[in-house]
């Protein structure tokens, strides 16, 4: 099976890297310094103190004379809709999309050119930071995914693209209820990313101290608010999961990309991520104090951001 994956950053050369190293035929879309130099170079993958390099993959710029069977969005999540139009053009109408980008509005943005039936959303674990233009670097784990239908498909339309990742070393659980499991790990960022970038401080860092601490608890439970009042059904075992990976599961130099992303300067998923939830508070009725906080008071730098990309 030919397999899209469209966006090359850490996620996107993580997955063609792990899928070529299974024998799939993988496109890769990304900028034009990276098309330009996949010429002479191949693809990358560090991970547990050794390096591999992955032959194979084709690296375009355009999607112009491409086709494939299957495709992975992997760019930022305000960019699904424009990586879904351009990929509408090389795709069969039944061909799986998935997406994998946090917060819960990246499937229906997809599903503004392409078929509902088609697009199918992940929620990712995997620590995959791109290191150049072809270069991708991992630490711990590979990658696992929950695999779900927003349309309610059975999961085997998907089943060709999910056994294909999971040839390729990536565990993949499907579930009936992706938009719960979308909700339960934008709970998760909003809560520790959204605290560790207005108080510029690393999980460690937030753990540590008990103010901050309860920031990210309330953030958490704001979230879960919200999603009860949208339908979502969340529980106390979710909840406690989330704060088990928060507390336990981190690493004490984790930050989010959202919180990388503002402190560099650059156009981050904050709207995707914490505006996604107050926004969806304020019409529902539901106050999220701490959250109104971190959006307000990250708000100017990502506008200076999208002035200045």
């Amino acid at each position: 099976m030919s397999i899209l994956v469209y966006g090359a950053g850490g996620l996107g050369l993580y997955f063609s890297a792990r899928l070529a190293q299974a024998g799939q035929e993988v496109i890769l879309k990304a900028r034009s310094d990276a098309a330009l130099r996949s010429k002479n170079e191949p693809v990358s993958i560090t991970g547990d103190g050794s390096t591999e390099e992955v032959h194979g993959i084709r690296v375009v710029d355009s999607l112009e004379g491409t086709q494939a069977d299957a495709a992975i969005i992997t760019t930022k999540a305000w960019q699904v809709e424009d990586a879904a139009r351009d990929m509408s053009a090389v795709l069969p109408p039944d061909a799986p999309v998935l997406t994998t980008q946090n917060g819960i509005d990246a499937p229906t943005r997809a599903t503004a050119f392409l078929s509902n039936d088609q697009v199918f959303a992940s929620t990712v674990v995997v620590i995959a930071e791109r290191t150049g233009p072809l270069d991708v670097r991992t630490i711990g784990s590979e990658a696992s995914l929950t695999v779900g239908s927003p349309a309610e498909q059975p999961a085997s339309r998907a089943s060709e693209l999910t056994s294909d990742l999971t040839a390729a070393g990536i565990s993949v659980t499907w579930t009936e209820d992706i938009a719960a499991a979308l909700w339960k790990k934008l709970a998760l960022i909003c809560s520790y990313g959204g605290i560790g970038a207005t108080l510029d401080a690393n999980v460690g860092q937030t753990r540590e101290d008990t103010r901050a601490r309860g920031l990210v608890t309330t953030a958490m439970s704001e979230v879960f608010s919200v999603a009860d009042a949208e339908g979502v059904t969340l529980t106390e075992s979710d909840f406690s999961d989330d704060m088990n990976i928060y507390l336990n599961g981190f690493s004490a130099q984790t930050t989010s990309s959202m919180h990388r992303d503002l402190l560099a300067g650059r156009p981050s998923e904050l709207e995707d991520q914490v505006g996604a939830v107050v926004h969806r508070a304020q019409r529902v009725g539901v106050a999220t104090p701490v959250l109104d906080l971190v959006y307000a008071s990250m708000a100017p730098r990502e506008a200076q951001a999208r002035r200045n990309p």
